[in-house]
């Protein structure tokens, strides 16, 4: 179970990762309305994601 959790989490970061790096790469092009638009959805998976994450073994 321990396998799944970390890969759930690993899911969560990478997903808060890319929509982190669009919207930084959307700001630096000054687009301050698309950087909003791509991190938003990018930080909601990631919170979707880690609340999916299995806390414990159910036996």
């Amino acid at each position: 179970m321990t396998r799944l959790r970390l890969i759930s989490l690993a899911a969560a970061a990478l997903c808060a990762a890319g929509g982190l790096a669009t919207g930084t790469l959307c700001l630096m092009a000054g687009a301050v309305d698309q950087a909003v638009a791509f991190t938003w959805p990018g930080l909601a998976g990631a919170i979707t994601f880690a609340l999916f994450t299995p806390g414990e073994a159910i036996r």
